[in-house]
């Protein structure tokens, strides 16, 4: 019964059973669903409810919840049978999930939407998603089961890249890349101030690498009008710069590459303004490769 949708299975399930023999629980793992329902079990335990639905989006625990990282990473590793927290946890989601059914399911509701989004429903519903931004509402409308899940996988934000900039199998996104981060003057380590502890906190410098706060966007396989669109100030540049954003919850600083694939209009031709310019992959000489590597920031 889990290859249906929350929508079908309780539309099933209530043809046959009673609305207060369902109980509603959300999954606590923190992996990406590939499907809405999780597991259907029915006990035949007369004190519990008959059937027990085990979901995995629209949960204040698990992979969709609004909760601090560091609280359900805890949650998802505390073995409780299903009770505990858990049950706690599913007590709220199994009245948020009834909610949700029976606004989806109140007929003709659809009529109340309007085509440029300013009805109250869609605005609701951009809310649950985090869009404030009803440009943005177009573009990842058609993403909306991805945008509830705030941890989302590197796989699916380059695919959604992918497809809203019609760059299929030419973008991909780079992790770890490193970051030099300058340490403010009130937190370096100083003598005579008791604002480090030798083991604990401290570290010598003005600054450090890590490896956790940046990533790197590569397009590759491009022709240099292309990559035009992609440089500081122009359209597609902020598009991009919004967009990862967005789908990244601004957690990254972001670097941008392009692979450019050389060109006639790459090389230097005094007075010509049709050719390239200083400084945006201009070519002087004959180039040792068929391609040319521009960098920029795109998101510091």
């Amino acid at each position: 019964m889990t290859q249906y949708s929350f929508y079908k299975l309780l539309n099933k399930l209530l043809q046959t059973y009673d609305k207060k023999e369902i109980f509603l629980r959300t999954n606590k793992s923190l992996k990406h669903p590939h499907k809405e329902i999780e597991s259907v079990h029915f006990s035949q335990d007369e004190k519990a409810f008959l059937i027990q639905i085990m979901i995995n989006f629209m949960g204040l625990q698990g992979s969709t919840s609004q909760l601090p990282n560091y609280m359900l990473d805890k949650l998802s590793r505390k073995e409780d049978d299903g009770e505990g927290w858990t049950l706690f946890f599913d007590f709220f989601n199994h009245y948020i999930l009834w909610f949700f059914y029976e606004i989806i399911s109140i007929k003709n509701y659809s009529r109340s939407f309007k085509p440029d989004f300013s009805d109250s429903i869609s605005q609701v519903l951009f809310a649950m998603l985090g869009i404030n931004d009803k440009k943005i509402a177009k573009q990842y409308l058609p993403f909306a089961p991805l945008l509830l899940n705030l941890r989302r996988p590197k796989y699916y934000i380059e695919k959604v890249l992918q497809s809203n900039f019609n760059l299929k199998e030419k973008l991909s996104i780079i992790e770890y890349v490193p970051h030099k981060i300058t340490i403010s003057k009130n937190q370096q380590n100083q003598l005579g101030v008791k604002n480090n502890i030798l083991g604990k906190n401290n570290i010598l410098g003005k600054s450090f690498l890590s490896y956790q706060s940046k990533i790197a966007i590569f397009i590759q396989d491009i022709n240099y009008v292309q990559a035009l669109e992609y440089l500081p100030n122009q359209t597609k540049f902020k598009e991009l710069k919004e967009s990862i954003i967005f789908l990244t919850n601004d957690e990254f600083c972001v670097d941008l590459y392009l692979k450019v694939s050389i060109s006639h209009r790459m090389h230097f031709v005094l007075g010509d303004k049709a050719q390239a310019k200083l400084g945006w992959g201009l070519i002087l000489g004959k180039p040792k490769k068929n391609y040319y590597l521009i960098h920029t920031k795109l998101y510091e």
